[in-house]
Parts: C-alpha cells; structure tokens; sequence
C-alpha cells in the first residue's frame, strides 16, 4: 500500500516542486521532509492546504486522516472512560500499549498522550518521576494557541504530583496548583463556550484534587469555593460525575469551618450518590468521617 508521505512526494515532483516551494506560506521545510518520509504527518488542515497546492483530491487525504485520527481518538477516549471509573493503571497500560509516540501526526494528539500517560503513571501507579516529567513533556509541546488546556491540565497534575511525594513538598504544590487556577480562570473567561463535554469532566476533577490540597493545607475556605465551582458546573450540565466527592469535601471542609449541620447534609447527599453509584469505597469514607466528626450515622 501506498504511504501518505509516498503521494505527496510524488505529486510533488509531478508539480516540479521542491520541498521548500511546497512548504512556503504552509509550514516548515522539514515538516514536508518528516511527512514524506512517514516519520510525522501535520495537522489536518496543513495537509489539506499542502493537498491544495498540488490539485490532490480531497477524499485521498480525509479518508488517511480520519482513519488515522479515529485509532487514536477512540484509544483516547477509552483512557478517559476509564479514568472517570477510577481505573487509572488500566487506563495508563491501554495507552501504552496501543499508543506509539512516535507515530502520532499532530501536537494536539502528542498533548494528550504526554498528560494521560502523566496522569495514569500519578494515579494508577504513583510513578512521581513518571508523572512529572510526562506533563513536562506535555507543556513543551506547541500547538500554536496561547493557552491550551492540556497545559492547565498538565500544571495541575504537577501541583499534584508535588502534593502525592511528601510533606516538604507542599510549597511546590501550593505553587502549580495557584498558576493552574489562574490559567483556568483566565481560559474560562475566554473559551467556556467553546468547551467540550469531556473538558468539563477534566475541569470537574482539577477542582476536586485542588480542593482536596487546599482542604490538606488549612485552606478551607478555598477549599469549599472550589468544591462550589465543581457543583456549580456539573449542574450546569445536568452530570453527577464524581459528585459524591465534591459533596463529601464539601462536607468536610464545613465540619473544619464549624458549621456540622451544612456537613451533615453534604454528608448525606454524598452518601445517596456513592450508594447509587455502587461507590463503596467512597461510601466507606463517608461513613467513617461522619462517625469522626459526630455527625450522625450514615443513612447508607
């Protein structure tokens, strides 16, 4: 079969065209030398306008294209599946092993790998080196926007990582948890309504796991506007994703600041969503606060 980088070359050379002819006004000379040497493919729509230039029929690079980007949108997918069941180390060993790096054809799709490889090495393995030098790499690649929110992603799976290593290293923490709040408001301000489901999802966990730092650190106050920001948003899009852990952080974080009844009820509502959910682990949690804090028996 006739590769991609294979068609262009020769249409190219039909064309009287050198590498940098072809390039000028599209991108680099080297991105046509990586992409007719198979070794990368640039984003869709450079190589439609590459396609363009040389009179190529568009169904011969959509149809590559799609195939291509649906393999690894549906593998990405399924790591995100997973993640939202808590099976982070399934989700992690899925991406290694159907996911080669070096085959993948655009920053957006190296993004995403470098921050779930990141994020599944952190919570399914606790690989703190992994981790982090895996949303290193993830802020490292260009996608040409500003900000993107991978890298908002990545910043706070750093915080995190700090977070999950040791006591000493909560000032580090402190420090990449901060810098992702500030970029996600600044982002939210400027693209909420071009937002995906699946990124509020993210979005929904970033609050949760920075809530929890915050709570860790005496900060209850903020703790509790973060876990108002993931309620906030999950009802805005008519979701209960991982809302039994806003609800019982929430509740939490009232007991810290005094007020038992409102933690009680949060406490509660956490509890009904855990047992409808089958979340027994979460449950346990519940159960085992309310006891600590006198809150009453758990209802489930």
């Amino acid at each position: 079969m006739v590769s991609l980088g294979d068609k262009i070359k020769e249409n190219r050379l039909n064309k009287g065209l050198t590498q940098s002819e072809l390039a000028e006004g599209i991108c680099t000379q080297a991105s046509i030398s990586n992409l007719e040497n198979n070794t990368s493919t640039p984003t869709l729509m450079i190589l439609l306008t590459i396609g363009k230039r040389l009179n190529m029929d568009f169904s011969e690079l959509s149809d590559y294209a799609n195939e291509y980007d649906n393999k690894n949108t549906n593998i990405f997918e399924q790591v995100r599946l997973l993640r939202s069941q808590f099976k982070d180390a399934e989700a992690r060993d899925l991406l290694v092993k159907n996911i080669n790096k070096d085959q993948l054809t655009t920053a957006f799709e190296l993004k995403n790998y470098y921050y779930y490889l990141g994020i599944t090495s952190l919570i399914g393995y606790e690989k703190y080196s992994d981790a982090h030098y895996n949303f290193d790499l993830a802020l490292s690649v260009d996608t040409g926007q500003q900000l993107d929110f991978l890298d908002i992603l990545a910043t706070n799976g750093i915080g995190l990582t700090y977070f999950m290593i040791e006591e000493e290293e909560k000032e580090k923490a402190l420090t990449y948890f901060e810098k992702s709040l500030t970029q996600l408001d600044d982002f939210m301000n400027q693209s909420s309504s071009l937002l995906s489901f699946k990124d509020n999802l993210e979005i929904m966990k970033l609050y949760y796991t920075t809530a929890k730092f915050y709570s860790e650190i005496g900060e209850y106050k903020k703790a509790l506007n973060l876990c108002d920001l993931g309620i906030i948003l999950q009802k805005s899009y008519h979701v209960n994703y991982d809302l039994e852990r806003l609800y019982y952080e929430k509740g939490f974080n009232l007991v810290k600041l005094g007020d038992l009844k409102k933690a009680r009820d949060f406490y509660g509502l956490a509890a009904a969503l855990a047992k409808m959910d089958e979340n027994e682990l979460v449950l346990e949690i519940i159960r085992e606060n309310m006891n600590k804090f006198d809150l009453g028996p758990c209802p489930y």
